[in-house]
């Protein structure tokens, strides 16, 4: 009966992979936390010089209206209403400029401001979408290495037990390819070995066979062969019959 799909899981080894994947998160963090202080640093000079602007504009705008009014008053007092009515057209158009540009000066402060408070939000922003990000990726291509030895630990138990046939292969993108075919390579030496003794063992038993061996010594040699069988066997172990015996 077949078995449904297993559902892959992307943490075999969660201490190393959370510890490596941490390590980068928390590199990358403190990377963009001091980007972030010179930034909010800049942010926070530009915002103060515009706020000194502002105050520098304003006490112009007083000065300017304070000496208007005192030259107003020096007119009225010379009693020329024709200077006095020049004057005032003056001094009604100095500060409509004078205010015009308080105006303009408070605007620039206001998009200073605005666009310092957005700067943070686009910071913090950033931030948590790439710390999430590197997360994920840390998770996956920790699993590309941890994938390999994982399968490889499983794979050495099995060779443990003297099952040498090894079928199992890494996935495509995994890391650690040359390892693993070195672990290859020790699987066919193993087998090439165990071939070598299997030969042996027949040629063993077909001298035991002619020369009368005891029953129970051919059992037990059978039994033997039996077992070097099962290990060069890929999966189900279908026994080799010797041959010539």
């Amino acid at each position: 009966m077949a078995h449904g799909r297993r559902k892959k899981s992307y943490l075999l080894d969660m201490r190393f992979q959370l510890k490596w994947t941490g390590f980068l998160v928390v590199v990358v963090v403190l990377v963009m936390a001091g980007l972030g202080v010179v930034i909010a640093r800049t942010a926070g000079a530009a915002s103060d010089t515009a706020r000194l602007a502002v105050a520098q504009a304003e006490k112009v705008s007083e000065e300017s209206r304070s000496n208007s009014a005192l030259a107003r008053t020096s007119v009225e007092m010379a009693g020329n209403d024709t200077l006095t009515k020049v004057m005032d057209e003056g001094i009604a158009e100095l500060e409509a400029k004078s205010a015009q540009n308080l105006a303009d000066v408070k605007q620039r402060r206001a998009d200073i401001e605005s666009n310092r408070r957005n700067l943070q939000l686009e910071l913090v922003s950033a931030g948590v979408a790439l710390v999430a990000l590197l997360t994920i990726m840390g998770i996956v291509i920790t699993h590309r290495i941890v994938g390999p030895v994982h399968k490889m630990k499983r794979l050495l138990r099995r060779v443990s037990t003297g099952r040498l046939a090894i079928e199992e292969r890494l996935r495509r993108g995994d890391e650690l390819e040359d390892l693993f075919d070195t672990f290859l390579q020790m699987t066919y030496s193993l087998r090439a070995i165990q071939s070598a003794r299997l030969k042996t063992l027949d040629a063993t038993m077909r001298r035991a066979e002619a020369t009368g061996a005891a029953e129970d010594v051919l059992a037990g040699m059978r039994a033997l062969r039996a077992q070097m069988v099962l290990g060069l066997e890929p999966r189900r172990a279908s026994v080799i019959p010797p041959s010539n015996i």
